[in-house]
């Protein structure tokens, strides 16, 4: 990574900030809760068919994020990129708010899988550019507070999200009602989840402005070749010492961190016994902790860089999934909750400039594709072996298989440990102002 010391416009960061904020209010309303709520439990649908939606929406973005992104830095057009899928991920949140209110919905499951698998789609792919804008809204002694400002400030839109959501679908928030706003159910909070969305995606694409692209002699990209460049760029570990590594470590830790999101609302009601009101409100509890886990994880990460961090982080992660499978009443549950909370937005914070240390600046539209392309693979893995593990050991009970699919999470974590140990640590160097590629 360069040198960048020169501190970027406080309206492009704080611009960059608020994109996460948006993003996340549908992540939380949209992946963790109500969209899995309302076609398990309202439309009476077999609880693999969302862990096979969500698989099917990553297959398409591992397959064609890696070289979008080297098009992106070719073209010079993330912001781009990231305008169109995010305008076409909102439309889709839109089409199920309304596809939601109309009668014989039992016919219109097809179109409804759809729709979130392209709605999906869009919203994971669209991180890909936004990731790789990041180096244009801090410099290499702020990046990570920037990350964990960025993860900090999502955990709020995802508090956000979660308190104008359960405006429509309960018809208040704790006692406290708007008027001509009436209680409709999980699919009532998909129009508010979009609109909040779009509002706050907004400044990113006003005030955040992309590098000057480097001057090529052939301009025009073609995608036979990148698809061959993407694969040499990949495998070639004595240019990107690491990269490989890095991103195969990724790929496990996403597998497992991915699959735990999607799944702890349904894990709270049919294991620990939660109704669907108190898992609302345990994760707009575990929230702050995520909040102040980021924040705290990043400015850790300036000071220690983002390799002892992340390793700091796996390590947690472990010994909480651990916690989880010795724990069974809804007091303790409240304590882990907080613990994961905190860990889902250290991993983010610490990952990101972990991978930028690793690359050359102008080539980060093509190594967020990857970075993509391992948390995909890893997403459309992660609920598949859940599944099975579900399927093989559903003889057993309710407890017993989903704890059994949680002690496979628990592996998994520990496998990417055991591989992100030897990624090197280059934050000495950067921070001392060498100029690594």
């Amino acid at each position: 990574m360069p040198d960048t010391l020169q501190k970027p416009p406080l309206r492009a960061t704080i611009s960059w900030i608020l994109y996460d904020f948006a993003n996340t209010a549908y992540s939380m309303n949209i992946v963790t809760l109500y969209f899995a709520t309302w076609i398990t439990m309202d439309l009476g649908q077999n609880d693999s068919l969302f862990t096979l939606l969500n698989s099917l929406s990553m297959i398409p973005v591992a397959l064609t994020m890696p070289v979008l992104g080297d098009w992106s830095d070719y073209k010079g057009k993330k912001l781009l990129s990231l305008f169109v899928l995010t305008l076409v991920c909102i439309l889709g949140v839109l089409s199920l708010g309304l596809i939601g209110f109309l009668d014989s919905l039992d016919k219109l499951i097809p179109l409804i899988c759809v729709v979130f698998i392209i709605s999906n789609y869009s919203y994971q792919g669209g991180l890909v550019f936004y990731n790789a804008l990041m180096p244009s809204v801090s410099t290499t002694r702020t990046i990570g507070r920037v990350s964990g400002y960025g993860t900090a400030l999502g955990y709020f839109g995802a508090v956000a999200g979660l308190i104008v959501a359960r405006l429509f679908v309960e018809g208040h928030f704790f006692g406290v009602s708007v008027p001509y706003i009436n209680a409709g159910g999980s699919k009532a909070a998909f129009l508010p989840t979009a609109i909040l969305f779009l509002v706050f995606a907004i400044p990113i694409f006003i005030f955040v402005k992309e590098p000057a692209l480097r001057a090529t002699e052939d301009s025009f990209w073609r995608i036979k070749e990148s698809y061959g460049k993407v694969t040499r760029t990949l495998f070639d570990t004595k240019k990107y010492p690491g990269l490989l590594r890095f991103l195969f470590g990724r790929l496990l830790y996403e597998d497992s961190m991915q699959t735990v999101i999607m799944i702890m609302g349904l894990y709270l009601q049919k294991v620990v016994g939660f109704t669907l009101g108190e898992t609302q409100i345990f994760l707009m509890l575990v929230i702050p902790f995520a909040i102040i886990g980021s924040a705290l994880c990043g400015i850790l990460t300036d000071h220690y860089g983002p390799h002892k961090m992340l390793i700091g982080v796996i390590i947690i992660w472990i010994c909480t999934l651990v916690g989880v499978l010795l724990s069974s009443g809804k007091d303790i549950f409240w304590l882990w909750g907080g613990i994961v909370g905190a860990l889902l937005g250290s991993t983010q914070t610490a990952a990101r400039p972990l991978l930028i240390s690793l690359v050359p600046q102008h080539k980060l539209g093509e190594f967020f594709g990857l970075y993509s392309l391992s948390g995909k693979v890893a997403a459309v893995i992660g609920p598949l072996v859940w599944s099975i593990v579900i399927f093989g050991f559903s003889g057993f009970g309710v407890v017993v298989k989903y704890k059994a699919a949680v002690i496979s999470l628990t592996l998994i974590m520990a496998a990417s440990l055991f591989v992100l140990i030897k990624v090197p640590d280059l934050h000495k160097k950067i921070k001392s102002g060498q100029v690594l590629y």
